[in-house]
């Protein structure tokens, strides 16, 4: 594979997990989970010394990024670590999310609708270590697997009108047509039809990705685009100071991406040849 595809993994994997390092600045769902056993200063010294890990490893990645070294050297063992222990973190994180609020319906979609997060780290381990062709093509198959995960979550919570998801359409639409109380019983309608009509396009979305024996270019393009319009809008409707939830959701468009490059890519190589 192109190494500018192993790249394009790697900054997002390297932005994502900046996100994760901002968002403890409030305490993790690992930590509301040990509270209670553990005690509140041996919680929080773990969740800054998560944080200060999640830094630490992003700079080492992207330092490596430009490095071609061996696939048994030091530093490519070190790269391939400090990849899978990001993924373990973003895989926990979700897990406990799901743990410490039991009876959510929307936290039980967790370990799914988090799934691209922790799949993406996983992919790119077995990209700079497969040899072959077909190991390429099962690795294209676990991102499918983990983008349709994320959408069927997220699908999920739209269909359940999953409260702040309705309060990103409100919010957005406040930040576009501007702010009106009179407007907000109104707005509130709009948002509570329009989440149930994006949950049946998440599924449909879904469904054309997994079809067995087909690549079909525009439903990753699309399911791209949407990625990155839901995950703008945590700063449509919460401001700028959310940047690390648009962050954390990077992959929700940026492996539908990678998947559409990646096939155009394949179309272009045998037309050419």
């Amino acid at each position: 594979m192109n190494s500018g595809f192993i790249w394009f993994l790697r900054i997002l994997i390297i932005i994502q997990s900046l996100g994760y390092a901002a968002k403890l600045a409030a305490p993790s769902a690992l930590n509301s989970f040990l509270l209670g056993s553990m005690g509140d200063p041996f919680v929080t010294y773990l969740d800054r010394l998560v944080q200060v890990f999640i830094w630490f490893a992003c700079a080492i990645l992207f330092w490596v990024g430009f490095l071609k070294v061996p696939l048994r050297s030091f530093v490519r063992r070190l790269d391939l670590s400090l990849i899978g222990l990001l993924g373990v973190w973003s895989f926990t994180a979700a897990i406990f999310s799901w743990l410490v609020n039991p009876g959510d319906p929307f936290h039980a979609t967790d370990p799914i609708g988090h799934a691209v997060r922790f799949v993406t780290p996983l992919a790119l381990i077995l990209l700079i270590c497969c040899s072959g062709k077909g190991q390429i093509g099962k690795i294209i198959w676990i991102l499918r697997w983990g983008v349709a995960g994320t959408f069927i979550g997220h699908g999920l919570c739209a269909l359940w009108l999953k409260p702040s998801f309705i309060d990103l359409v409100i919010g957005t639409m406040d930040l576009f047509i501007g702010e009106d109380l009179d407007a907000y019983s109104a707005r509130q309608v709009f948002a509570e039809a329009a989440l149930p009509i994006i949950a049946i396009q998440d599924f449909i979305l879904v469904g054309l990705l997994l079809l067995p024996g087909k690549r079909i270019k525009t439903i990753a393009l699309w399911m791209a685009i949407w990625g990155v319009v839901t995950a703008l809008s945590r700063m449509t409707a919460y401001g700028w100071d959310f940047w690390h939830d648009l962050a954390l959701r990077i992959c929700n468009g940026g492996v539908p991406f990678f998947l559409w490059a990646y096939w155009k890519a394949q179309d272009s190589t045998k037309i050419s040849s």
